[in-house]
């Protein structure tokens, strides 16, 4: 019956001690699992993070959504992000979203409500509960403006008293995480304070604090009043020179072309506030009223004398008689006459209340540069002087021009430096395509796995069947007396040579017989060399 080479190499290995058995086993086992390995590794997809950080709560509500909808994820172990393999990310993200994610600001809002309440939840608890349930609102409604990334809202509101008359005001503060490159316009900023104010019973705006990540203070709280207005003044001048040069602009640009105008406005404003109140009367009066009074005493009898005088003295001499009567006619005229007159004229009376406001133009500076033209070669050329002309007037005409101000525009040709281009964006390289590493990695994977197969497991399974135990006393003195009555052919097929077997074979199997040849080349290494002399010559 010939040999089964499977049977000799099980039958060879269970000739082997236990430890050794096991040692190979062993590592068997190890190269097996290695050989696994490279190939999950060559077969595992990238994975990439679905969103930022959230809170455990979004995280185990995205799991849930995910394990619904079949999708792979996992969770990496150093930063804690969700991470789903790189070819159903879109598909993630679209099922995340019917779901409300991404949830920016975080926290638990209004959807704790529908929630199951505990038994015996204290009045404390509720309005404490309430109270993150609006902040959370707060947050995830300032986070969802495109320059903040994330927000968080924190309120300190007082526990209404009925003992105490007035009680302490609510106050806020927001943090806002802001983009990289990215801050809050005035106009934003006052939205999101505005917001939070709204938002609260009872709290003012002033009362409101925004700073950013960097924990710099974004409102004006704290700051000096003469330094806000000044502030304000500032910006609103600033925003009437944004305006001044957007028309100028936008009226030049469609003639010169677009980029071949650059214009700068600096505009000298009055923000004095001035109050003033006046009284005026008119000028031109009315009689309404008028009342006379008048008295008159008359004495009767004539040749009257001098009062006092009981006779009437006689003409001075040198005195014409005529005058001399008329003065004594006078004399004799009585003593008292009253005339009392009232009169009432209507008096008109204007009171003026004039508050002008501030803002007030008092000079406009606009300095307008245009760049050369190009001809019919292709040439930059400067423009004509009527050209320049039409673009003073039309300046002129945009800002309002007024020669009682003092307002000055000036308008220059001068050709512009043209810029650099960019230079173009590489495409990425062939070592750089995605397919490329995947394909290298599962070529990578598949060459580990054969010099594994051929350089550790096809050598380990032979030495694991070469193993003979050693042989016993009598089977050295058989063997040492088959030796010697042995021809040199004999001792040839004695060291396991590769010819034909004999009719008698001397050794139960194979691995005997290459015991039976080393212990023979030991004891007697004389004959083992002719052997293998003879071996040499056979072979020419």
């Amino acid at each position: 019956m010939a040999d089964n080479p499977v049977l000799d190499r099980l039958s060879g290995f269970a000739a082997q001690p236990a430890t050794r058995q096991l040692s190979l086993l062993t590592g068997f086992a190890a190269s097996v699992a290695l050989a696994i390995g490279l190939v999950n590794w060559a077969s595992t997809p990238s994975y990439e993070a679905l969103y930022g950080g959230m809170s455990p709560a979004d995280n185990a509500t995205a799991i849930s959504v995910l394990q619904t909808n079949g999708i792979k994820y996992r969770m990496e172990p150093g930063t804690g992000l969700l991470e789903v393999p790189y070819d159903d990310v879109l598909q993630a993200r679209m099922a995340l979203a019917s779901e409300g994610f991404p949830r920016n600001g975080g926290g638990v809002g209004f959807e704790s409500l529908y929630e199951e309440q505990q038994m015996g939840l204290s009045s404390f608890m509720e309005q404490a509960r309430y109270h993150r349930a609006v902040e959370s609102e707060l947050a995830r409604t300032i986070a969802a403006m495109d320059s903040v990334s994330a927000a968080r809202v924190h309120l300190a509101i007082a526990k209404q008293s009925a003992f105490m008359r007035r009680g302490n005001e609510p106050s806020a503060s927001v943090m806002v995480n802001l983009l990289p490159g990215v801050r809050l316009s005035e106009r934003q900023l006052s939205g999101v304070i505005h917001l939070v104010a709204s938002s609260i019973p009872n709290l003012d705006s002033e009362r409101v604090s925004v700073v950013d990540q960097a924990g710099k203070l974004l409102s004006s709280q704290g700051e000096d009043s003469d330094f806000g207005y000044t502030a304000e003044q500032f910006r609103l001048a600033q925003q009437f020179e944004n305006s001044l040069n957007d028309r100028i602009m936008a009226i030049l640009e469609p003639i010169l072309g677009a980029g071949s105008v650059r214009a700068q406005v600096t505009a000298d404003m009055d923000f004095t506030r001035v109050e003033s109140t006046n009284e005026f009367y008119d000028p031109t009066t009315v009689l309404r009223s008028e009342q006379t009074t008048q008295d008159i005493t008359n004495r009767g009898g004539a040749g009257g004398g001098v009062p006092g005088q009981l006779v009437a003295q006689a003409p001075e001499p040198g005195v014409d008689p005529a005058v001399a009567d008329a003065n004594q006619q006078i004399a004799n005229t009585p003593d008292r006459e009253s005339l009392r007159e009232t009169r009432n004229y209507e008096v008109t009376k204007t009171i003026s209340h004039t508050r002008r406001v501030p803002g007030t133009i008092q000079k406009l500076s606009v300095a307008v540069v245009v760049d050369y033209a190009l001809d019919e070669n292709g040439e930059r050329i400067p423009l004509e002087q009527a050209r320049l002309d039409q673009v003073l007037a039309l300046v002129r005409e945009a800002i309002g021009f007024s020669a009682q101000r003092g307002d000055t525009v000036q308008v220059i040709n001068s050709p512009f430096i043209a810029p650099k281009p960019l230079e173009p964006i590489p495409e990425p390289g062939f070592m750089e395509q995605a397919w490329v590493w995947e394909l290298g990695r599962g070529l990578l994977a598949a060459l580990a796995v054969l010099a594994l197969i051929f350089a550790v497991l096809r050598p380990m399974i032979r030495y694991s069947t070469m193993y003979t135990p050693p042989a016993t006393p009598s089977q050295q003195a058989r063997l040492a007396g088959v030796g010697a009555e042995s021809t040199d052919a004999g001792e040839a097929l004695a060291l396991a040579g590769p010819g034909a077997l004999p009719v008698e074979p001397p050794k139960p199997n194979y691995h005997q017989s290459v015991a039976m040849a080393r212990n023979t080349a030991v004891e007697q290494p004389v004959r083992a060399a002719y052997v293998v002399k003879n071996w040499i010559a056979a072979d020419g």
